[in-house]
């Protein structure tokens, strides 16, 4: 018996061997990076409050430490064709364990106890890509990363079902993308669907221009007055929106200095979901300008961020409508993060703990006001945001950098006044960082930001608000 089964795997093994050449070629990528936390704003929990006693609290020291790592499978058969897998855990040390008495269920983003063993490994992304032979056109189809043409303020990086194509006719380049956000019940139209195209060209040689027309709808609303989520930052009892987003996004390239831009305009209505209400409007725009540029040994950039705001959301809906103004949890996706905030916005070094005063998915909130702070529109406020940073090496293998940002709303709300919020403004952060790479791949580094908490967050009747700070180490291993 024992012979035989020798016999066996040796036949197994031989046929395995044998396979043809054109068997998938299977490719692994992604990262390791864990961060250990020293702050009075960032904590484990999902929001952060800027009461006293809560995160955000001078008195109180939150320390923890958290990881996460992502792994993407490529199974490809030929160039023109293959599937991607993409997977994440993440955890914080010490948080939870599958031998949890009584027996916890799986739960997403724990497992770090003694013990381990947590069934709570994600699925990022799903998709098959292919280029159609002999043209320029390629397909990606199932659930995929997308980011818009404007920095992540309406989406980035945000995980979505659907089918987007790229294709070429020089000297144009061209998107078109459709993607089911939310299906609820298949029998009734009651879900929500993003249409996206774009084409970019170049008038010049250091230039280029970007012209892009979106489409959202959303029916989730119809028979909810809250639709997908508490929907606090919407006019009151929404129906179906269905908004219209023309928009144009360029870079320009001047000797040393490079400029990128954009800017869209909103235009649409809330259905009114009851007879007795009315529609609403949707009037809003978004602008922004950076510049980058070489000085001394390192790269310096100032920018700034508009999003129009208004006054009474249940009259006129003035701020710009992103993806996290109507997002279930978890959130998160709008992504906008390239002024390198810390505190104020989302942080690109962002991986389970995710919490900023707005912009994020575990954005800062203040009991008892109607604001959705994981969407930059401010519940209907709209904002504008400068900063300004600069980066060098101080050796091949050590680089600094530094910046500073500054948020406020545009408008205050009716019930903002009603309420006795005092100010729009919203904070200034400082914050500085600084990495090693040890080897390829390999980095440790430390960030420590600083945050004067503005009147935005001040109220009649409550105690005044402490300014935050945060400190965190790093390690990251990219494969």
């Amino acid at each position: 018996m024992r012979k035989g089964l020798i016999v066996l795997l040796v036949v197994v093994l031989a046929a395995a061997f044998a396979l043809p050449a054109m068997a998938a070629d299977i490719k692994a990528s992604g990262f390791y990076r864990s961060k250990a936390w020293l702050s009075n704003f960032q904590d484990v929990g999902g929001q952060p409050s800027l009461r006293t006693g809560d995160p955000g609290d001078e008195e109180q020291t939150n320390a923890f430490v958290e990881q996460r790592f992502r792994v993407k499978f490529d199974f490809s058969g030929t160039e023109n064709v293959k599937a991607v897998w993409y997977l994440e855990s993440d955890m914080v040390w010490g948080d939870a364990a599958g031998s949890s008495n009584p027996p916890a269920p799986p739960n997403r983003n724990t497992g770090g106890a003694l013990g381990a063993d947590r069934v709570q490994t994600e699925t990022k992304n799903i998709y098959v890509w292919f280029k159609l032979p002999d043209t320029s056109l390629d397909f990606t189809v199932g659930l995929q990363s997308q980011s818009d043409d404007y920095a992540g303020v309406l989406y980035g990086g945000a995980d979505m079902a659907g089918i987007f194509m790229n294709g070429k006719y020089e000297p144009v380049a061209y998107k078109l993308g459709w993607a089911k956000l939310y299906e609820n019940q298949v029998q009734k139209s009651n879900d929500q669907t993003l249409y996206y195209s774009s084409v970019t060209f170049k008038p010049m040689k250091d230039a280029t221009l970007g012209v892009n027309f979106y489409y959202f709808q959303d029916d989730t609303m119809k028979e909810f007055a809250t639709g997908i989520l508490p929907g606090t930052n919407l006019p009151p009892y929404p129906g179906s929106l269905k908004v219209y987003m023309p928009g144009i996004d360029g870079t320009f390239k001047a000797g040393p200095v490079t400029l990128t831009g954009f800017f869209q305009y909103q235009t649409g209505t809330y259905k009114a979901r009851n007879s007795g209400d009315s529609d609403i409007d949707v009037d809003a725009y978004l602008a922004d300008l950076r510049a980058e540029m070489n000085l001394g040994p390192g790269k310096a950039f100032l920018e700034g961020l508009y999003l129009s705001g208004g006054d009474n959301p249940g009259d006129k809906y003035k701020a710009p409508i992103s993806l996290a103004t109507h997002e279930a949890s978890p959130g998160g996706n709008s992504g906008y993060s390239r002024t390198n905030m810390a505190i104020l916005l989302a942080s690109p070094d962002t991986i389970n703990v995710s919490q900023c005063l707005i912009g994020c998915s575990g954005g800062a909130y203040y009991p008892g006001t109607t604001r959705n702070s994981t969407d930059p529109g401010n519940g209907g406020r709209g904002l504008w945001h400068v900063a300004g940073g600069y980066a060098m090496p101080l050796t091949p293998k050590l680089k600094v950098q530094a910046n500073v940002g500054y948020l406020a709303a545009v408008k205050k709300t009716q019930a903002d006044d009603a309420l006795g919020m005092k100010g729009k403004d919203m904070g200034t952060e400082f914050n500085a960082r600084v990495d090693y790479n040890i080897m390829k791949g390999l980095d440790v580094g430390a960030v420590g930001a600083y945050a004067i908490i503005g009147d935005f967050y001040n109220f009649n009747g409550q105690p005044d608000m402490k300014d935050a700070w945060t400190s965190y180490a790093r390690i990251n291993y990219s494969y």
